[in-house]
């Protein structure tokens, strides 16, 4: 497909390729729901900075849609890649915005998302050198309308979503699923055994804070009865595909216990995170090794053990072992 390329999910659901493969070298998707009585429509997600003059003055007249029918915002969660497309529409079009409980911070307040989640790991991980580029990403700071919580649900004139609590992937991060049509919209939670670059020459491992809630959030896709899963860097696909996908995901945390179990019973001394997020790195193909994938989805599997009472944590000085 190419940049602005759209296609009908379901009826008033479109399907719409961004830019993002020329940005981070991974696909995504975003996706426009419309209320066929009213004409009012929602994005979910709506991508980075450039999406609206690279995608969507294409996409939007190819579906017929008019700007100004663009009355939502609805995110699942509050990444630079779902959050940042706001920029292009502000000013030309009134929207609101509905985003989940515990990721509104992230949202109305880049700094606090740079804070919490992207300098999450000093002494591990450092991103300072693209600190620029990702709180560029985001947009700006951006206002939320809405708060979605768990058990809520969205509506757009006579279209209902169910907003389903898939923490993991973020804190607050949600689904959403239109019963009537059997629509899932996933985000960024169906990661199977990683992403493969847009390029070919890596893959974007699995990202989540907490296996147990990752885990949890996958399950509770399962039991939905839904006949489209939507998710944001892949493709739309029937159930029988998606319930793959979503297996894939849980059985990927199955690896990742296996994987640290190996590498704590193996060990002559204790480990680093950097270390677990290497071998994370080498089991799923990704470079550079040590990203925010690959430490966040180490640091999950490492606070799991620790539940476990398997491993304990350890600080020691810098430039020790």
């Amino acid at each position: 497909m190419e940049v602005g390329d759209a296609f009908e999910v379901l009826a008033d659901t479109f399907c719409i390729a961004t830019e993002y493969p020329e940005v981070a070298d991974a696909p995504l998707w975003i996706y426009l729901l419309r209320d066929p009585g009213s004409g009012s429509c929602a994005l979910s997600d709506c991508g980075v900075p450039s999406t609206y003059e690279r995608v969507l003055t294409r996409a939007l007249p190819a579906i017929g849609v008019e700007l100004s029918q663009i009355d939502w915002i609805l995110l699942t969660h509050g990444h630079p890649d779902h959050m940042g497309g706001h920029p292009g529409l502000r000013g030309r079009t009134s929207f609101r915005v509905a985003a989940p409980l515990e990721d509104v911070i992230w949202v109305e307040s880049v700094d606090r998302q740079w804070h919490d989640f992207w300098d999450a790991f000093p002494g591990a991980l450092s991103l300072e050198a693209q600190k620029e580029g990702l709180v560029a990403m985001c947009g700006g700071d951006l206002p939320v309308d809405l708060i979605l919580r768990d058990g809520d649900t969205f509506e757009l004139g006579d279209r209902k979503l169910e907003v389903v609590l898939t923490r993991g992937h973020t804190r607050g991060h949600c689904a959403f699923f239109e019963r009537e049509t059997g629509l899932l919209l996933s985000g960024d939670l169906t990661q199977g055994y990683g992403l493969g670059s847009s390029s070919g020459t890596s893959v974007f491992a699995p990202l989540y804070d907490d296996a147990d809630d990752y885990v949890r959030g996958l399950e509770r896709l399962r039991e939905l009865p839904f006949t489209k899963l939507c998710p944001a860097h892949l493709l739309p696909m029937d159930r029988d595909e998606g319930l793959e996908l979503i297996d894939r995901s849980i059985a990927f945390t199955d690896e990742m216990d296996r994987l640290v179990a190996g590498l704590v019973a193996g060990a002559e001394r204790p480990l680093t995170t950097v270390e677990v997020a290497t071998a994370v790195a080498e089991f799923c193909g990704m470079t550079p090794p040590v990203a925010a994938h690959t430490v966040y989805t180490a640091s999950a599997h490492l606070k799991r053990a620790a539940r476990r009472g398997l491993v304990v944590p350890q600080w020691a000085a810098a430039g020790g072992a």
